[in-house]
């Protein structure tokens, strides 16, 4: 190893602190967007006018609109800017960056988890202020369990659906149409009369078990299991499934490569005019990439590389 690799090496944070600031960073761009407003939003809206008058309200209501929250953030919201970035190149940008690439991969699947779980989060303390729903510190921490798991495996899964998503246009309609009708079935915003099949298929889509693993600690009493097997089996079951396609499906080019546009025609120089001498050396002037020299620091270039704007 050179003098020169040795001391790119000794530059690079660990990676520890890259998965952090990347998770750090992508949170902050996923919650900033204007989506996000009604992953929290929304449910928060839908619990309130479901209830009316009504001075409390149940534990299964509660999760129903909290699953609500949580998975229309790790599917739609998160789904929809996966494939935005890398229809504008943004993805083939940090592929192109000293970062690993599973670091940059695992920290938008994190972040998406934890933007998830707090719009999940944001409408049982909704319940818990607005009709004084009583919640212990085990079905707390039961019901933070089953928020992190659930959304682990709906922005796992949603990870592996987008690489079969051509465009943005088509990436809030695929998705929508993937997503309504499986919280539909799955009871989300309450019992439906449904055959027995379609039930049956419903309890083993990630949204039911979800629903009922939050209702269980949420309402959690002595005497009963904090957190059904069965549900933390089949999330896990989708968090694996879902982790292990996105691996083998994650594409980092857009589907539609961006066109070029063409060269403009330079006009002459004009005796005298100064504006169109080339640089020092003969040659114009290089310009340099937004993320050029990054190998000390990829955290420094992360704004350069995927703008929050």
């Amino acid at each position: 190893m050179t003098d020169t690799a040795r001391a790119a090496a000794a530059r690079m944070p660990s990676v520890g602190r890259l998965l952090a600031a990347q998770v750090s960073y992508q949170a902050r761009l996923l919650a900033s967007g204007r989506a996000i407003t009604i992953g929290v939003g929304l449910p928060v809206i839908l619990l309130i006018a479901s209830h009316g008058q009504h001075s409390n309200t149940s534990a299964t209501g509660i999760a129903g609109y909290a699953a609500f929250g949580l998975t229309l953030t790790a599917w739609n919201t998160y789904g929809v800017r996966l494939v935005a970035a890398r229809e504008a190149g943004v993805l083939k940008r940090w592929r192109a960056t000293p970062l690993p690439h599973w670091c940059y991969f695992l920290g938008r699947i994190l972040a998406t988890v934890v933007v998830a779980v707090l719009a999940g989060a944001a409408t049982v303390a909704a319940g818990v202020l607005l009709y004084g729903t009583h919640l212990t510190v085990s079905g707390a921490l039961g019901a933070l369990a089953a928020f992190i798991l659930g959304a682990f495996a709906w922005a796992a899964t949603a990870t592996a659906l987008t690489a079969l998503i051509p465009t943005v246009e088509a990436a809030a309609p695929t998705l929508m149409l993937t997503y309504f009708p499986v919280i539909i079935i799955s009871g989300i915003f309450g019992a439906i009369n449904e055959p027995h099949w379609l039930a049956t298929i419903a309890s083993y889509l990630p949204a039911q078990p979800l629903v009922h693993a939050l209702g269980s600690s949420l309402g959690h009493t002595a005497g009963h299991a904090l957190l059904p097997a069965r549900d933390l089996v089949v999330l896990a079951a989708w968090a694996v499934a879902g982790l292990t396609a996105a691996i083998a499906t994650f594409r980092w080019e857009p589907h539609r490569p961006a066109q070029r546009r063409p060269a403009r025609q330079r006009r002459q120089p004009r005796p005298g005019d100064r504006s169109h001498q080339p640089a020092k050396g003969g040659h114009d002037a290089p310009t340099s990439l937004p993320f050029a020299g990054c190998a000390s620091t990829c955290v420094d270039h992360y704004e350069a590389i995927e703008p929050s704007g």
